[in-house]
């Protein structure tokens, strides 16, 4: 029922902070606020996919409706109005990481940087750290040649980035600070279009975007944050901490509210989790309770080694799906890095459970689909050279390396864009006749399924009529050799297609620009998490966040990997840390198990292990130390297991 002012929400885990944000949406418009000037803002594509759902539910049908969008869509919606007066197009392109780095290269060949002692990802993510303002301390940073690198790379990448009339993730964030830092118009639009603004998970905001919502909330100052210190956990990526933990000062008058009851989990597995997290100075207090009653305790389990791990845990999970009718997707083995996945994938074969590994590769980012997207960047935005490259050999058209380059050279001599030197291939007297009719016939070729594309209807079938026209299909056949290879390529094909006409039929305005943004921001947004959903879940505890399950194994609970080692030499990295645990402890609803080795094997040699100090810090009477031999659930009482897991199964079904 707060309206007007400055408001911080701290939602402790399984609080039902999602729904406070929607009814809070729900009353502001109930109070006579014109919907269309209210903002929220979240991270992911899916939080903002299920505010939008559950906002509509309970809100009247109206012309206007709350603007519900991830920071980077807003970003994105801004810029396409305004990215003019920054001295790009409208049509502009987003380029992904595998983009980013093929650029990298590309500048890197051009000035003959050939220092192969670091990756060009490496450079990327110190530029993408200066971008967002996040220099973490790094006392031989001059003596750094990744450092040295990207200061020398990151002017040349930001030309060619603008040349291209491309952007890179961040630059969505970048460049809409800049309009509001550089256009007090532009600023002033804004700030009256969204009068009311609430921020999702505001704990992992970075500066950049601390600053942005500074900016939209003006002197009104009606913002809303919603967040929980206590998780956290991105700070390797720029999150700070300090921006939740200081919004009373920065906002005076603010009214804070605890949510401090949580719905999900039972009170021994809390009572754990508030143990660890109470010794963390850099938090604003605040205890989660529950009325869902204690609970099992907190199984503690020490095993010999890695495999006897992966073993007792494929095992005790054996027992719960066959013996307890536990659904294998109710269950989690969380863990401190992807890494340690290998022993538990195999424990699981050997007992031929079926599981889901979280972080595996992007569909969008399979080449089939890569290279066909690069026909659609390249006939929305003609500039984009990384694309058009890419496109013109996929398939391959007598188009090799010299020819490119001399279309490239006689573009730059000529002041055009490259794609407008195919088109006057003919005129290049450095062009064999075969080859400037080959990129004749692209430009032709582009040029008409530009005219087709830009009704923004039937996208997926003139997609389709696209990739019989170059006979992709023949071209994966070849490429992989037999047509089995090349079926799962092919079907992938099929699935594109798919999600074109997915988005025309979602879209009121659909457009190939607007699939493009859909499909960058799904590839570069969406949380790996979206994985899940296939027998158990192999999950880091960074992809954990936001997700909860009935049965939960957190593995591997040793100094040197939780808290990890380059971590724990630090106040700020111990504490970061240990709320990377907390998470880890607040995703299980039902059950917990924590397992550890007495050793484990870590370059090729099978070390001493010694217990995470986090597990000292879990309090007496929650917990429990198993023996190898004791029944996975000692409740023999079929209703009893009915009741404790019938509520997720009906969820999940």
């Amino acid at each position: 029922m707060h309206t007007d002012g400055p408001l911080l929400i701290l939602a402790g885990a399984g609080s039902g902070k999602t729904r406070v944000i929607t009814m809070r949406t729900a009353y502001l418009i109930h109070s006579g606020i014109p919907a269309d000037s209210i903002l929220a803002v979240t991270f992911t594509n899916k939080a903002a996919r299920e505010m939008r759902g559950r906002v509509s539910k309970i809100v009247k049908k109206g012309k206007s409706k709350p603007v519900i969008s991830t920071f980077h869509a807003l970003c994105l919606r801004i810029l396409r109005h305004e990215i003019e007066v920054l001295g790009y197009r409208k049509d502009f392109t987003i380029y992904d990481t595998s983009e980013q780095v093929s650029l990298l290269r590309t500048i890197m060949s051009d000035i003959k940087f050939y220092d192969r002692s670091f990756k060009p990802e490496a450079v990327l993510e110190k530029i993408s750290m200066t971008k967002n303002g996040f220099a973490p301390d790094n006392k031989d940073a001059d003596e750094d040649p990744v450092e040295e690198a990207s200061a020398l790379l990151y002017p040349r990448y930001r030309e060619a980035l603008r040349s291209m009339n491309a952007l890179d993730f961040d630059d969505l964030m970048v460049l809409t600070l800049k309009l509001f830092r550089d256009h007090a118009d532009v600023l002033e639009k804004y700030r009256e279009q969204f009068k009311y603004i609430m921020v999702d998970e505001y704990q992992d905001t970075n500066r950049i975007q601390y600053d942005f919502i500074k900016f939209l909330a003006g002197k009104r100052k009606n913002l809303c944050v919603v967040g929980d210190d206590d998780q956290s956990i991105y700070g390797w990526r720029g999150a700070d901490i300090s921006n939740i933990l200081d919004f009373e000062k920065d906002y005076n008058g603010t009214v804070t509210i605890r949510l401090e009851q949580n719905y999900r989990s039972f009170d021994n597995i809390l009572n754990a989790a508030n143990g660890v997290i109470q010794n963390n100075s850099r938090r604003m207090e605040k205890s989660l309770w529950t009325d869902r009653g204690a609970g099992p305790k907190v199984n503690i389990f020490k095993a010999g080694n890695t495999e006897d791990e992966a073993d007792w845990v494929a095992g005790r999970i054996s027992s719960l799906i066959e013996e307890k009718q536990v659904p294998a997707e109710s269950i989690a083995i969380i863990y401190r890095a992807n890494l340690l996945s290998r022993p538990f994938e195999e424990a699981l074969r050997m007992q031929k459970t079926p599981y889901t590994v979280v972080g595996g590769t992007s569909y969008f980012e399979r080449k089939e689909i890569k290279d066909l997207a690069a026909y659609l960047k390249i006939i929305a935005n003609p500039s984009d050279n990384l694309s058009l490259l890419r496109a013109v050999t996929a398939p391959k058209r007598g188009l090799g390396p010299s020819a490119l380059a001399s279309i490239g050279d006689y573009a730059r001599a000529n002041s055009m864009d490259m794609f407008e030197a195919f088109g006057k291939a003919s005129n290049n007297n450095k062009l064999k006749p075969g080859a400037a009719g080959s990129a004749e016939d692209f430009y032709a070729l582009i040029c008409r399924y530009q005219e087709r594309f830009s009704s923004g209807k039937n996208m997926g079938d003139t997609l389709k009529e696209l990739i019989d026209e170059i006979n992709f299909r023949d071209y994966l056949i070849a490429l992989y050799k037999t047509p089995d290879s090349a079926y799962r390529r092919i079907e992938n094909l099929d699935g594109f297609i798919e999600s074109v006409k997915h988005y025309e039929s979602v879209d009121r305005s659909p457009s190939l620009s607007g699939f493009l943004e859909t499909m960058a921001l799904t590839d570069l947004v969406e949380e790996k998490q979206e994985q899940a959903g296939y027998g158990v879940t192999l999950i880091s505890f960074h992809s954990a966040k936001g997700l909860e399950f009935p049965v939960v194994f957190i593995a591997a609970a040793e100094d040197g990997i939780l808290p990890h080692k380059k971590s724990a030499d630090t106040d700020e990295g111990l504490e970061e840390e240990r709320r990377l645990f907390y998470v880890g402890i607040t995703r299980a609803m039902k059950e917990l198990f924590i397992t550890y080795t007495e050793h484990r094997v870590k370059y090729g040699k099978e070390t001493p292990s010694l217990p995470s100090q986090f597990l000292a810090e879990i309090p007496d009477g929650v917990s429990k130390t198993l023996d190898r031999f004791e029944e996975a659930d000692p409740e023999k009482d079929k209703e009893y297991v009915k009741s404790l897991y019938e509520g997720f199964m009906a969820k999940f079904k």
